[in-house]
């Protein structure tokens, strides 16, 4: 038999019937009205822990933002229109001189490798500027890149 508690055995005490209710269900219909099985107690409380930690993550990134947007409100005065559009620089399985050459005349600087076989498959945004761009080709192909 398993073990009971002292909850448990006093409701089938009080409500022991010889002859008129079986122990088993006593005790099945007690649990039945008063607890929670186990299994659904821990997911509940692993459910509560998780939206308690999304709201704390959610009202830290409001809190955040908006303490941000009021120290610096030099930000939200810039219209949106004097921004000058980012262009994308896509390279396709293309030869590092080729790459060069039009990074060097988007940016009117110069760009040299030496000679390489190695060709390059990226996309890169005009915002990222050269001090971005050029160190992830020079890590992503191993070549040495200068700019002059």
């Amino acid at each position: 038999m398993t073990e009971f508690n002292d909850n448990d055995l006093a409701f089938v005490v009080r409500r022991y019937r010889p002859d008129k209710y079986d122990t088993r269900k006593a005790i099945g219909r007690f649990h039945e009205q008063t607890a929670t099985p186990v299994h659904r107690r821990w997911w509940m409380t692993a459910a509560a822990a998780a939206a308690s930690i999304v709201l704390v993550f959610a009202a830290g990134y409001g809190i955040h933002s908006w303490i941000r947007s009021e120290s610096n409100p030099s930000v939200q005065a810039q219209p949106t229109t004097q921004q000058a559009p980012s262009q994308f620089f896509v390279f396709e399985e293309a030869p590092v001189d080729q790459v060069l050459q039009e990074l060097s005349g988007y940016y009117h600087c110069t760009l040299t490798a030496p000679p390489t076989e190695k060709r390059l498959t990226a996309t890169f945004s005009s915002e990222d500027g050269l001090a971005v761009i050029v160190p992830l080709i020079e890590a992503a192909l191993d070549v040495k890149i200068t700019v002059e």
